[in-house]
């Protein structure tokens, strides 16, 4: 088996599963391609900063060598990371979770996500890729687009992106309610997925096109978590 892999890739650059011979445990290396030193520090910063339960722990940054990385704690086995994004449509055989686990996933990534909120951030691109599943348990992952409470700072798309709020896109500022709306995205895809109705209909409400019918990120910790054990 290699001692390095390639586990996720995008417009930032890539993630690669690396060795920490010092420590002996397995490490992923984000290099972002395109990434000033500046954006590297910023990233590791609110890495630090949200520590949680379910947000991997930062290691340290490289920024001897280019392109600079951030390196954290690897989530995964096997030299893998799973996200849901794989989970729902790459039907992997060696990765089975029944409703109650979904359940708890979701619940682990709104808690996650109710962390950064209290603290005053957005998460502001939350989606199946950002999300982790390891041990039955959520995680959530770059923090690249990270932003403040309040938020003024406005982007007109030119593209329509699923997971991104439609007021967002329409060049209104993100807010709470626009990282909802991406969380209720995300159950939405599982509830259908699996054929699911208590989470199909979380994820509607969640997701509704009117930021002000979007229920708080508190009551949606609220209905999952009651729907742990009685799924």
């Amino acid at each position: 088996m290699p001692t390095t892999c390639i586990v996720g890739a995008g417009s930032y650059g890539q993630c690669v599963v690396k060795r920490f011979t010092r420590l002996g445990i397995e490490v992923i290396e984000k290099k972002l391609h395109e990434g000033s030193l500046e954006e590297v520090y910023r990233e590791a910063h609110y890495m630090q900063l949200f520590s949680h339960r379910c947000v991997p722990h930062l290691l340290g940054i490289q920024f001897e060598d280019k392109p600079f990385s951030i390196v954290m704690e690897f989530v995964g086995e096997n030299l893998e990371s799973i996200t849901i994004q794989k989970l729902l449509y790459d039907k992997l055989k060696n990765v089975v979770l029944s409703t109650n686990d979904c359940f708890q996933v979701c619940y682990d990534i709104v808690d996650a996500l109710h962390h950064l909120h209290q603290i005053g951030y957005l998460h502001c691109d939350l989606k199946a890729n950002n999300v982790l599943v390891h041990k039955k348990k959520g995680y959530l992952v770059d923090f690249g687009k990270v932003k403040k409470i309040p938020n003024k700072s406005t982007k007109r798309y030119t593209k329509v992106y699923p997971h991104i709020a439609p007021e967002v896109l329409n060049g209104e500022p993100a807010s709470p309610a626009s990282d909802i709306y991406s969380m209720g995205k995300i159950i939405l895809s599982i509830g259908d997925n699996l054929k699911n109705d208590h989470l199909l209909s979380l994820g509607k409400l969640f997701s509704d096109p009117e930021p002000s019918k979007r229920p708080t990120v508190s009551e949606l910790m609220g209905n999952l978590k009651s729907g742990i054990n009685t799924s």
